[in-house]
């Protein structure tokens, strides 16, 4: 009996992993730090260990990243920064990992911002509605509570500076940055 081969016809099987190759620019490697600052080449993925507290994690999907230069904020009080930013940002994708303690921080805090905001604008619209200005303070306390933490909260790291080939990020947690080497 003859062993069967290979079908010519077959369709091809692809793994869904990501492949680490040296052709392959997602894979998972240079990485390093420089004091508390995260520098990685573009795209990357990190180490499968949490940025945070450097415990196994599952990985994201890829995440986007933007900078532009600060010297651009002079323009803020311009319409002109916001067209200008679209033009001069740089946009990096990096693959980070998350634990699950970490991930659910970070999914409470996005559903807590959620919560105030919708108490907030209700507090608000009964303050006015019902005449009862009083309401007044306490919805515009919640809506700012509320916007503070949609913008801190879900927050993982922040971009210091892009380049062609590398990304630098801040709000590692020390024990990921002592698993990393220094540059």
């Amino acid at each position: 009996m003859t062993p069967i081969l290979s079908n010519p016809y077959e369709a091809p099987k692809a793994s869904f992993e990501p492949i680490f190759s040296a052709q392959n620019p997602l894979e998972e490697g240079p990485c390093w730090r420089e004091g508390n600052i995260l520098i990685a080449s573009v795209p990357a993925h990190l180490p499968p260990r949490c940025v945070k507290c450097n415990k196994p994690a599952t990985m994201d999907s890829p995440r986007a990243f933007m900078w532009h230069h600060p010297g651009w904020y002079a323009l803020i009080p311009l319409v002109v920064y916001m067209v200008v930013c679209l033009f001069v940002r740089k946009r990096a994708v990096v693959v980070l990992g998350l634990c699950d303690e970490h991930r659910r921080r970070r999914r409470n805090s996005s559903v807590g911002a959620h919560v105030l905001g919708a108490l907030g604008m209700i507090a608000l619209f009964g303050a006015f509605g019902l005449s009862k200005l009083w309401l007044a303070f306490p919805a515009g306390v919640l809506l700012l509570i509320s916007t503070v933490l949609a913008v801190t909260g879900p927050r993982l790291l922040q971009p210091v500076r892009i380049t062609e080939h590398e990304i630098r990020l801040k709000g590692c947690g020390s024990a990921f940055l002592d698993s990393l080497p220094e540059y």
